[in-house]
């Protein structure tokens, strides 16, 4: 298979934490979609949260601590209520599959592996 990866470069820093902010707001912030848990979208904001810790090395650590899903419980409370509204459907998953959608639900922040089994198994 052919190697599908593509580069983007922005014009600074400013742009992509633009960019991470406004897809962090209209992601938790706005309706119920298509894009929420979005596996395409896990990932562009994944690599969005990787090119801000290599473009600030000196704040590298904030960003990993800021990254902890455990300190946006708004975001938790989302998630939740998402994982609540779709139950039935969330139920016919298989354990792995659950487990990489509420990852997906979830990014481009993390959640430790209790956590990760708490929203995962409901």
């Amino acid at each position: 298979m052919a190697d599908e990866s593509v580069s983007v470069t922005f014009g600074s820093l400013w742009d992509v934490k633009a960019l991470h902010r406004m897809v962090m707001n209209r992601k938790f912030e706005g309706p119920d979609d298509v894009f929420f848990g979005s596996p395409q979208l896990a990932a562009a904001q994944n690599a969005m949260f990787e090119a801000l810790v290599r473009a600030e090395p000196l704040k590298a650590s904030q960003w990993l601590s800021w990254r902890n899903a455990r300190g946006h419980e708004l975001v938790l409370d989302r998630v939740r209520q998402h994982l609540q509204d779709h139950r039935e459907l969330v139920a016919t998953m298989e354990p792995a599959a659950r487990r990489s959608y509420v990852e997906s639900l979830l990014a481009p922040l993390t959640a430790d592996l209790e956590l990760l089994t708490e929203l995962t198994n409901g």
